[in-house]
């Protein structure tokens, strides 16, 4: 009886799937992003359920872009999130990055 021979993964595999991964992201992050500004834009919806809106996308940031953020840091920013409307919008509205980072920091610090 053969046995067939199992090849390893090859690089192209494995950049396909990171290639994947980071569509996926993207794609969820412009689903919420689209979300948000669909539920602005309706002239019925309340301002609860404007800042409800806002907190769904910045959760949705801090699990997907944020997510290598460390446990205490991400659990500021969801207190933060359920608490201060303004630093919601700043964190949802600051796109890059390492900006969204040092301006966490700097809450951090200010606390």
């Amino acid at each position: 009886m053969a046995t067939a021979a199992v090849a390893p993964p090859s690089r192209k595999s494995a950049s396909a799937r990171q290639s994947h991964a980071a569509e996926s992201l993207m794609l969820g992050m412009q689903g919420s992003l689209n979300f948000l500004t669909s539920s602005l834009n309706n002239s019925n919806i309340t301002s609860e359920d404007k800042v409800s809106a806002c907190r769904a996308v910045a959760l949705t940031m801090l699990q997907e872009q944020d997510g290598d953020l460390p446990r205490d840091i991400k659990a500021f920013i969801r207190a933060m999130i359920a608490h201060n409307v303004g630093f919601t919008d700043v964190y949802t509205l600051t796109a890059d990055k390492d900006e969204r980072t040092e301006f966490v920091r700097a809450e951090v610090e200010g606390m």
